[in-house]
């Protein structure tokens, strides 16, 4: 079961990793702008915006198999069309695509909620988030060979999401759901959301707007118009960062067992800030991995423990909805990366995310004052 767990998260970052190699040569084969190549990336990304809640909502009253198995057929239908049609066409697909995938992720970090508590969900999120990364890791490095050959061919990489969706059908998981009527469920959402858990949303909103924005679309067309880098080495370059990340994320629960998981996103902010001040700077492409060891750093202990904060606060009724909330800030995040920092100079997005980073991290000290207990008491920790 947990595979096939794996597996769903593996397919929730197909969409755009296994695409970010492939942009300039989608960019000249469709005869598009930057700005028109970015939002190839956020047609993809803004349906989640509005249906991963819903979505959420339906995993909870229905179970969350009804909602991940037409969800995963959607994703690889639309995605592997997209090799056959032109820009205009590309886009509604990918907005269905979108669909799609919108609650992918957060579903999956919602079954192991379902099914860990403690420590232990720590260290299975942070495999899960490992997982994740050698997702992120292989597919720039998968769609940069493929398209090598021909732009199209990464497209045809999205039916891996068909034998994903028979596996969960046949997945051995008591499916948890909501019993509750509807208008009592939505008083509960109501009162779930608490400050601090708005607070962890929006710092998931600035992690995916700075990876997103800065790392899986300005760093490529840099290391593209820069250094004259083709499609495999900057997936090499990109998949370096996620290769990190999957090693850091691996050993989630030893950070969070020394640190609690908000040290953990304290530090991780950190890394994120520092990865980012040093892009400006490299003066050749083997030097990168500085920075994408850094960044690896910071996505490996920042992502898994927020996942870990809110699937702690969330109660089980409401658990899908909430994760899936939170999966619509993602969203948000990574719709607003690309179509913000797309136009800008490079030197610019870098400053910028660096400082975004640098302000998350001395907010997480300013809200949770007394988190440096390395043993977590409560779910703050």
């Amino acid at each position: 079961m947990l595979y096939t767990i794996f597996g769903i998260t593996l397919v929730g970052v197909i969409g755009v990793s296994i695409l970010s190699p492939a942009l300039p040569q989608i960019k000249i084969a469709l005869g598009v702008s930057e700005t028109d190549i970015g939002m190839l990336i956020s047609a993809f990304t803004l349906p989640g915006i509005f249906f991963a809640p819903i979505m959420g909502m339906l995993a909870d009253r229905y179970g969350r198999k009804k909602v991940l198995v037409p969800s995963l057929f959607l994703f690889a239908i639309s995605g592997m069309l997209c090799a056959f049609a032109d820009y205009k066409t590309m886009l509604l697909l990918r907005f269905l695509q979108g669909v799609g995938g919108s609650a992918l992720i957060a579903l999956s970090a919602t079954i192991i909620g379902d099914i860990y508590e403690g420590i232990e969900r720590a260290r299975v999120l942070g495999y899960n988030a490992s997982i994740l990364a050698i997702g992120v890791a292989s597919y720039p490095v998968i769609g940069g060979v493929l398209a090598h050959f021909n732009w199209r061919y990464p497209f045809l990489t999205f039916g891996i999401a068909i034998p994903v969706g028979i596996a969960v059908i046949f997945m051995p998981y008591p499916d948890v759901r909501t019993t509750t009527p509807l208008s009592t469920y939505l008083r509960n959402m109501r009162f779930a959301v608490s400050r601090e858990l708005l607070f962890e949303f929006i710092s998931g909103l600035a992690v995916f707007i700075i990876l997103y924005g800065a790392f899986l679309v300005v760093l490529p067309l840099l290391l593209h118009n820069q250094f004259m880098a083709d499609s495999v080495a900057i997936g090499v370059i990109i998949a370096s960062a996620s290769a990190f990340t999957a090693a850091i994320s691996s050993k989630l629960a030893f950070f969070t067992e020394k640190f609690g998981s908000v040290g953990t996103i304290r530090l991780g902010f950190v890394f994120y800030t520092l990865s980012m001040l040093v892009m400006p700077f490299i003066p050749s492409l083997p030097l990168f991995f500085i920075a994408t060891f850094l960044f690896g750093l910071g996505h490996g202990t920042v992502l898994p423990s927020l996942q870990n904060l809110i699937i702690s606060t969330a109660k089980d009724e409401n658990r899908a909805a909430v994760m899936t909330v939170y999966g619509s800030i993602v969203r948000m995040g990574q719709t607003i990366g690309p179509i913000v920092f797309a136009p800008l100079s490079a030197n610019l997005v870098f400053i910028m995310a660096a400082i975004l980073a640098l302000f998350f991290s001395a907010s997480y000290t300013l809200m949770y004052q007394k988190s440096f207990n390395p043993a977590p008491p409560s779910n703050l920790q």
